[in-house]
């Protein structure tokens, strides 16, 4: 697939397979971060245990129900949601604190994983939301494996497609205009 087909294609998926991503495709989705535009240094950390997986995602959960913002509160709130969607793997970026290009940095990579995964026939989802379940969880990020000082910007969930559940209409096009 070219890439501005794997783009026009790309969707959240929020929905996944059991079923775990083959270790060369993750090496393919490493390799397609580390092609982004970089204004600084990055760290990916590749979650794919079931158990630290299952603790984040507890975590973002609780984190998110008491977060007083609304629409988290009520995504939180909906039948059987759950805020990695059932993925196999989560891309957690994280970068230097402080570092003052690293949300640039970390989404670059970030969109560069989610169209690669749209090109190896895999479902993936940009989230913020796991950030919340890991604040102030010291245990929990060394599992990650999150280097010291660094701290993390977003992360990618990505595995095999199961549905549309928690899916959301897809945004009206930015506003363009030409100056020539």
């Amino acid at each position: 697939m070219d890439a501005l087909k794997a783009i026009e294609l790309r969707k959240s998926t929020r929905s996944y397979q059991p079923k775990p991503v083959e270790a060369d495709k993750i090496e393919q989705l490493i390799a397609a971060a580390n092609n982004a535009p970089k204004a600084g240094t990055l760290h990916i950390s590749v979650v794919e245990n079931t158990d630290v997986l299952k603790e984040l995602n507890d975590a973002t959960l609780i984190a998110m129900k008491n977060s007083g913002v609304e629409f988290l509160m009520s995504r939180a709130a909906l039948e059987g949601y759950q805020p990695l969607y059932g993925a196999p793997v989560l891309f957690l970026l994280t970068a230097p604190k402080d570092a003052p290009y690293n949300t640039a940095t970390a989404s670059c990579a970030a969109a560069n994983i989610t169209i690669a995964a749209t090109a190896l026939a895999l479902g993936s989802c940009y989230v913020i939301s796991p950030l919340l379940g890991l604040d102030g969880k010291s245990e929990l990020s060394g599992k990650i494996g999150i280097p010291e000082g660094f701290s993390p910007v977003c992360g990618v969930l990505v595995g095999y497609s199961a549905g549309e559940a928690f899916s959301t209409p897809k945004p009206a096009a930015y506003s363009v205009n030409y100056c020539k």
